[in-house]
């Protein structure tokens, strides 16, 4: 027989998210798409694809990218801002550590590591969703 012993914690994937006990189907349907909306996001932060997290835009975004970019952007402007921040601080991995959700807002806080300069630095990101009927979009994103 062999056993084997680990001494650190095993963590899932999913330990940013909290799972809820819902009263309905419906409302656990709505969370599981806030849920699938914050994965499809990171994903686009971990492979660099814009498009991953543009799709789920408003018309306006509130963007706070290192201070430097700040205000209400139109979706095409934020993804103009979000392209060039992608471009410079090129991804090493993204990873969500909480996140918190009710009725019709959720927020996701995260680390996105990356290289520049033949180092690794790290950011904090900062997503906010509004459900607005049927579907989650992104109400603002800080970088700092």
């Amino acid at each position: 027989m062999i056993f084997i012993f680990s001494s650190g914690k095993s963590f899932s994937q999913d330990d940013w998210w909290k799972d809820k006990k819902f009263k309905d189907v419906k409302t656990k349907i709505k969370f599981d798409n806030c849920k699938r909306t914050f994965k499809d996001i990171a994903g686009g932060f971990n492979y660099s694809n814009l498009s991953q997290i543009t799709i789920y835009f408003e018309e306006q975004v509130y963007l706070n990218i290192i201070s430097s970019d700040k205000g209400y952007y139109s979706s095409s402007q934020a993804e103009i801002i979000l392209d060039e921040f992608l471009s410079y601080f090129r991804v090493i991995s993204f990873k969500y550590k909480r996140s918190y959700y009710k009725n019709s807002f959720a927020f996701a806080v995260g680390k996105y590591k990356y290289d520049i300069g033949g180092g690794s630095r790290e950011l904090e990101v900062s997503i906010s969703l509004r459900y607005n009927g049927e579907s989650w979009s992104i109400d603002q994103i800080t970088i700092n």
